[in-house]
């Protein structure tokens, strides 16, 4: 789209949900910054937050009986896995690290020379980079130009995972009551002093393993992913990440054998135009056992994805 036009347009061809189970094989610890501010407190403890579950119980003819429960629970911010899995995929891509005066992070900046000015650099565009300043680029009119015609919003949305209602209705059936007690183990550590052999030890509450999460991840897909045929890149890019994670570890204190962690139950659904007008239903991609069973069928995904979303595509707007 040329800049004399004057405006621009994006259009969103579908949602792209995938929802997942998480469990923790070791101790997982996602730090909360208000330890020490617990009286008789560990000196680290993880994320902590009081939510409700409801569940539906059968009661025979005519319905069930809802019962609910308030309980205080650890959780795994969405900026913690988002983080993490950016960060791993910059390594994997070998992608250029600035300092930004705090920290080496890849960052693609269209306000300053020094960064990255790729607008075809997936990573950017699947997890986002700052705003443009339109008059910081205004007078080059080639990459204005490729503003105009490529740029988007951020497409990946991840949000905070809770323990399972699952999970949650296991240890209330098992229990009769559920307190953060029961999602929570102590470990103690040491550092010693190399000269005395003396102990410095401290306390550290975190999750304990085998807690199943459950959590979402949205991809948006708008038609100028289409018509460069970026899709395909994105979705590659975010199954890689999903992956790097379980090969690595999530959290804290991971090369000390916190924090490893598997995916499984992956459902992949689609929400095209026609969903959000009440023309069309919700549509089942896939369903997967495991990362691994999910990467394999990453071009069935993509082809059936495609399949429902070119009938909303806009040739005229595609073609500029």
């Amino acid at each position: 789209m040329s800049q004399e036009k004057g405006w621009i347009r994006r259009r969103i061809l579908g949602v792209l949900t995938i929802d997942y189970r998480l469990v923790n094989t070791t101790g997982l610890l996602i730090r909360s910054p208000s330890a020490k501010a617990v009286i008789g407190g560990h000196d680290i403890q993880p994320m902590i937050i009081k939510k409700k579950y409801v569940f539906r119980e059968p009661t025979g003819e005519g319905g069930g009986k809802t019962e609910g429960v308030e309980v205080e629970v650890p959780f795994i911010p969405g900026s913690s896995i988002k983080g993490r899995m950016r960060s791993l995929l910059e390594l994997y891509e070998g992608a250029r690290l600035y300092f930004d005066g705090k920290i080496h992070i890849h960052v693609r900046d269209l306000n300053r020379q020094d960064r990255c000015n790729d607008l075809d650099h997936a990573l950017d565009n699947l997890f986002g980079s700052p705003s443009i300043q339109v008059k910081n680029v205004a007078e080059k009119k080639d990459l204005l130009k490729d503003i105009q015609d490529k740029i988007a919003p951020t497409r990946l949305i991840v949000e905070d995972v809770f323990p399972s209602e699952k999970y949650v209705l296991e240890l209330l059936n098992r229990y009769g009551v559920v307190s953060k007690e029961d999602f929570l183990e102590e470990k103690s550590e040491n550092r010693i002093d190399r000269i005395t052999s003396a102990a410095d030890p401290r306390f550290i509450l975190r999750v304990k393993p085998d807690v199943e999460f459950a959590g979402r991840m949205t991809l948006l897909l708008f038609d100028v992913d289409y018509k460069y045929d970026k899709i395909k890149e994105y979705l590659d890019l975010l199954l890689t990440g999903f992956k790097l994670i379980e090969d690595t570890y999530l959290g804290g204190s991971g090369t000390r054998g916190y924090g490893k962690v598997r995916f499984k139950d992956l459902v992949i659904r689609l929400r095209t135009p026609g969903y959000y007008l009440g023309k069309e239903d919700e549509i089942e991609i896939v369903k997967a056992g495991s990362i691994d069973e999910l990467l394999k069928t990453k071009d069935k995904v993509l082809s059936k994805i495609n399949e429902y979303i070119v009938k909303y595509v806009d040739e005229e707007q595609l073609s500029g």
